[in-house]
């Protein structure tokens, strides 16, 4: 690891102690352990392995990070990649690990620090008549967080349909950390093909409440209300291409250990094959230079959900 290098390659030596699973996430995959990081400090930290069926989800946790980190987006201190031998697993799943996992005997987790937060979907699921209260307290802190428009422009640019309750940690001062982005990117298993399709209308925030609470928080502003919703998400977009630039350099490093020289065959003449990797970067490097298209996804989400616009 150089200096400069954000992401953390750890021995199995590193692991020291498991203290509990957690309830959010696959059984016996993710679990809260005592990590020993690169400047030999002890932390609790959270470590996600992934079946044989999500074989891109490392990529996908990487990049998130990386990128969430270039955009000053809260995220915990430190991650990285975990090697694990297969006897240190429960049997059971190692059961599901790729095949290639299961015959070299190791696998590689994500593991990230705790950053002491409370999971509020947790919390529900702890206690479901607590759910109403609970989502109008999460919606309160969300919609007064300053981040919230970077969020919404940060998961469409990854296409991260998944942010919800469990992945944006509620910290004691009302704000959040961001966690697991391992399903962006088209999800754990994506196929290159979706990743050159660069005229892909895919929204980030498709299924969740994010845009909505941006657009609510701009209601006393009345009929600017629209304007200044799509004023703040596209300063937010306008912040991705000088992360791209910054985070590049590393995510090709890894994107290099992860994939290597895996070549794609794109059935086209004019490019019969392209090195996955370069994909990866141009697919990236496209969605963070996309203002019009962003602004037309953001629009067409606020127009279906019977948000009035003002008129042309």
């Amino acid at each position: 690891m150089t200096t400069s290098q954000i992401i953390q390659y750890l021995p199995s030596s590193n692991y020291v102690e498991y203290l509990r699973g957690s309830t959010d996430g696959v059984s016996g995959a993710t679990h809260l352990a005592t990590i020993k990081w690169e400047d030999d400090v002890e932390r609790d930290s959270w470590v996600k392995i992934y079946a044989g069926n999500k074989p891109r989800s490392l990529i996908n946790e990487m990049i998130g990070y990386l990128l969430g980190r270039a955009l000053n987006l809260p995220m915990p201190p430190r991650a990285g990649f975990l090697l694990l031998e297969n006897k240190m697993l429960n049997p059971s799943f190692v059961n599901v690990l790729s095949e290639v996992d299961r015959y070299r005997g190791f696998t590689f987790a994500w593991v990230s620090e705790d950053v002491k937060g409370k999971n509020l979907r947790i919390e529900i699921e702890n206690n479901p008549n607590a759910m109403k209260v609970m989502l109008e307290y999460f919606s309160s802190c969300m919609k007064d967080w300053s981040h919230l428009s970077n969020l919404i422009a940060f998961d469409d640019w990854i296409l991260n349909t998944d942010r919800n309750m469990g992945n944006s940690i509620h910290l004691p001062d009302k704000t959040f950390s961001l966690i697991d982005h391992g399903e962006c990117m088209h999800g754990g298993n994506w196929k290159e093909a979706q990743l050159i399709d660069f005229n892909c209308p895919h929204m980030g925030f498709a299924h969740n409440l994010h845009l909505r609470l941006l657009h609510e928080k701009h209601e006393a502003s009345g009929l600017f209300q629209y304007e200044n919703t799509m004023q703040e998400l596209e300063k937010a977009k306008l912040e991705h291409k000088n992360a791209f630039l910054q985070a590049e350099a590393e995510i090709r490093l890894h994107l290099h250990d992860l994939i290597g020289d895996e070549v794609i065959e794109t059935g086209i003449e004019e490019i019969p094959s392209y090195l996955a990797l370069e994909t990866v970067l141009n697919f990236l490097k496209y969605r963070a230079e996309g203002l019009t298209k962003f602004s037309e996804r953001c629009d067409t989400f606020l127009s279906s959900h019977s948000i009035v616009r003002p008129l042309s």
